[in-house]
């Protein structure tokens, strides 16, 4: 991924759903590229709205998909025979279901207060943990499952008085057990359909009209979200992460420029705007702990910089956080290819984050290949906006992941023992 723009919201132009949609008749249209990628889709409900928005989000990544749906509400007859649903072996197999269709009745006896039903609704879940475990020896390729969200087509409403004791009971315990049982099918990425319709807002995703209709409960923004997510997990399955952030210093690691305003004159700390840059360095650590490493690249006097990192009492970095840096007044191009070289890694592996629109294009000129942020202006929207570029998704992080930036300082030291 090169060019990647300003970490900046996007509110220009038609909604992204209306967006999507164009896109993929666009595409369809042309469908110049044959395509790398075929994601098969069976739902419990009607998916064929979601067939854009992931199409849409797979093209974004760099993918020609084609997204065969199984029929409807066939999740089970699927993972026993999934080549008959999507005319032989897709690459992805996306499995949807929801309380609403795979346990209407065991849902509806609870909240009448049929307490028997809660463990057939185990076994139920039991039986489709058993038929996914199937399609698993049987298909070589990702498969991923949605855990359900909060039952929204039932006569039980979140906000019921009694949902703490029935309706909320239940589907806590079905989301709880079905994400054991389907993770231990083996090699199946879940996906949580309740947090994100949460972080959505429930009753912006749930669209009663087309449910009605078409048994399609789910409005067109918040299928836009469902595919993006469900992107992600594929692309993360198939393309690496990058490596490593190369960070500019002023107004990116803190506010202000510490040649000009000293150690203590800067901005970071718990007041606002230092409290939103220490919240990116917190993101930075958070990602440092998952394997990636943080480099500088800064145009400042190198005694001032670790200053600031070792006497602020703001910073949340500190100096052995840092597994390269390049702080001089060379041209920042070169600096990047020179700390790709240091740290044994390709450019193309580098993040590099500067809130110089000059530097930033400079890089995108000269190392296309790296993948050029434009800090967001507003202090406030920094760390959303990065974290929503999704550059460093992995599907599992490791015990390797964990130590990598460690034992690379480990490295370090020792060699300059030696």
């Amino acid at each position: 991924m090169s060019d990647v723009g300003m970490a900046e919201p996007d509110t220009k132009g038609p909604p992204k759903h209306t967006r999507a949609k164009a896109q993929w008749r666009g595409y369809l249209s042309e469908f110049e590229r044959k395509p790398d990628i075929r994601v098969g889709i069976v739902s419990t409900f009607t998916p064929d709205s979601l067939v854009p928005m992931l199409g849409s989000a797979l093209l974004d990544a760099g993918f020609a998909p084609e997204i065969p749906l199984g029929e409807y509400n066939q999740v089970f007859q699927t993972c026993f025979d999934h080549r008959r649903q999507f005319d032989g072996d897709p690459d992805v197999i996306v499995l949807l279901w929801r309380i609403e269709e795979l346990l209407a009745n065991e849902f509806a006896r609870y909240i009448s207060g049929d307490r028997a039903a809660l463990a057939d609704a185990r076994d139920r879940i039991e039986e489709l943990s058993q038929a996914v475990a199937h399609l698993r020896r049987s298909f070589a390729g990702t498969i991923i499952v949605s855990l359900p969200p909060f039952p929204d087509a039932t006569p039980a409403h979140l906000l019921d008085l009694d949902t703490p004791l029935n309706a909320g009971h239940f589907f806590r315990t079905v989301a709880a057990h079905s994400g054991e049982r389907l993770t231990a099918a083996g090699n199946v990425r879940l996906i949580d359909l309740d947090s994100l319709q949460r972080q959505f807002g429930a009753e912006a995703a749930f669209d009663a009209r087309k449910w009605h209709l078409y048994r399609q409960p789910y409005s067109e923004a918040f299928l836009c979200s469902l595919g993006g997510l469900l992107a992600r997990i594929i692309k993360a399955a198939r393309v690496a992460p990058k490596k490593c952030i190369v960070l500019d210093c002023d107004n990116t690691l803190w506010g202000g420029i510490v040649g000009e305003d000293g150690v203590m004159g800067i901005e970071i700390g718990e007041d606002f705007p230092g409290s939103a840059f220490r919240d990116l360095q917190r993101l930075l650590l958070h990602w440092r702990g998952q394997g990636v490493l943080l480099a500088l690249a800064s145009k400042n006097n190198e005694a001032d910089v670790w200053e600031v990192f070792d006497q602020h009492d703001g910073m949340v970095l500190k100096r052995d956080h840092i597994s390269a840096h390049r702080i001089n007044w060379q041209p920042k191009a070169a600096n990047l290819r020179a700390l790709a070289a240091e740290l044994n890694i390709g450019t193309d592996s580098l993040v590099f984050i500067d809130d110089n629109r000059f530097e930033v294009e400079q890089i995108r000129i000269e190392l296309p290949e790296v993948a050029s942020i434009l800090l967001d202006e507003e202090p406030a929207r920094m760390v959303a906006a990065i974290r929503d570029l999704r550059l460093f998704d992995k599907l599992e992080i490791t015990d390797e992941d964990a130590q990598r930036a460690d034992m690379m300082l480990f490295e370090q030291k020792r060699s300059a023992l030696a």
